[in-house]
């Protein structure tokens, strides 16, 4: 019965340790999910409401894109770095491994000394526990330490259990030691299988994600088709099959950037042209242009211009746009979106401007922020998506709106040579 006890006590403690280990990679997992989108200017009293973890935001200069992503601090803090909007946070996690039953060790890295320790841990208690955060930038290693609290165990199953350690020996004591490892290579079994299929279930909502718009428009598309092909209208049915054909093209380009994305292979900037890729985005667009009844104006003054950029997330960044366009004009009867063009020696101005209501001022202001969206039905990751693809492009994003009324979105692009 005592032995039971012990083991009932062990199974709580690591039950809590897992329990710390599961929060701080919460907090790791948000670390990692809010760099890429924070820009440096965010309010930090409003932004530590949410994340407490985040101390401090800071720009910084001119610092390479292959850089380090991950530096140690002082006092058991460190900074994450966003090279490409070019500024760090600093993070701090004391507050996070603060606990009565189990004593926490968090190391920054696998083989380091711990940076944040609580005064009760030690490498000489009974039970010890260690497991590694599997995260991108921050490799950390998490330790748990605890002892068996003797004084609540009842003393008559003592004595018994203490009379039945003296029968046994060796015998039991080499039992308990085969059973304590069969279970922890289960652990770790288990663990790791529970990781795999975590991966694997963040991945594939990532590639359901994106295919989801070239699935739906293939779809209608398709029954366009047959609706042709009942009414007999069979001189249609080029322009439907060419939009299915282009559709399917994007959904392929999609699966082949996941693949390079799984392989690790870096995008390769190379000459576009805007221009072919706007025509593209709008044979893309078209079915909801027709259903909202929305004209499309296209005056590219420089057909010819190659800018330096990815195809695809050139493409990403038209079709986000255009889209909002259609979306905010629903229900107008005069819709339109216009786009034009202005070169300069090393750089072009490509202007995206529609006839709908335009940018509120809390909208000019916080557009482009995370999960920001005027619409109820929407996300708010659109304008965030567009504003990190045109940064990777080394390309601008402005934000205005017309003086007759209406947004007006300005893309600044290098010219490629």
């Amino acid at each position: 019965m005592s032995t039971h006890q012990i083991l009932q006590q062990q199974r709580e403690r690591e039950t809590q340790f897992h329990q710390q280990f599961n929060r701080i990679a919460a907090y790791l997992t948000q670390n990692e999910t809010l760099l890429p989108l924070l820009t440096g200017d965010e309010n930090l009293v409003e932004l530590r409401k949410k994340f407490p973890q985040i101390v401090q935001l800071e720009h910084t200069q001119n610092r390479s894109l292959t850089g380090p992503r991950f530096e140690e601090s002082d006092q058991g803090r460190y900074w994450l770095y966003n090279p490409y909007r070019q500024f760090r946070m600093l993070v701090d996690l004391h507050f996070a491994v603060k606990s009565s039953e189990v004593a926490l060790a968090l190391s920054f890295h696998l083989q380091a000394q711990p940076a944040i320790l609580t005064p009760t841990y030690s490498e000489k208690a009974r039970w010890l526990w260690q497991r590694p955060f599997i995260n991108l930038y921050q490799p950390f290693l998490i330790k748990g330490s605890a002892n068996p609290d003797w004084r609540a165990l009842h003393a008559a199953p003592f004595l018994l259990a203490f009379l039945l350690w003296l029968v046994i020996g060796l015998l039991g004591w080499g039992f308990v030691r085969h059973w304590q490892q069969n279970r922890e290579m289960r652990l770790r079994a288990d663990y790791f299988q529970r990781t795999r299929r975590e991966a694997l279930g963040e991945f594939t909502a990532g590639i359901i994600h994106e295919i989801n718009q070239p699935l739906t428009a293939i779809n209608t598309w398709l029954h366009s088709s047959q609706l042709l092909i009942s009414q007999g209208k069979h001189q249609n049915l080029p322009q439907a099959l060419n939009a299915i054909s282009l559709q399917t093209e994007r959904l392929a380009g999609l699966l082949q950037r996941f693949r390079d994305i799984v392989s690790e292979r870096p995008v390769a900037l190379t000459a576009v042209s805007p221009e072919a890729v706007w025509r593209r985005v709008t044979v893309l667009l078209q079915q909801e242009l027709d259903t909202g009844d929305v004209q499309v104006r296209q005056q590219f003054r420089h057909e010819h211009a190659r800018v330096i950029g990815d195809e695809q997330w050139l493409e990403q960044v038209f079709h986000n746009l255009l889209q909002n366009a259609i979306h905010m004009q629903q229900g107008q009867s005069d819709a339109w979106v216009n786009v034009t063009s202005e070169l300069f020696a090393h750089e072009i101005k490509i202007i995206i401007s529609d006839n709908g209501p335009g940018f509120s001022a809390e909208g000019l202001a916080q557009a482009c922020m995370p999960f920001y969206s005027s619409r109820p039905e929407s996300m708010g990751l659109g304008m965030t998506l567009v504003e990190s693809l045109m940064l990777r492009m080394n390309g601008q994003l402005r934000l205005a709106n017309r003086a007759e009324g209406g947004a007006e979105i300005t893309l600044i692009l290098p010219l490629a040579e």
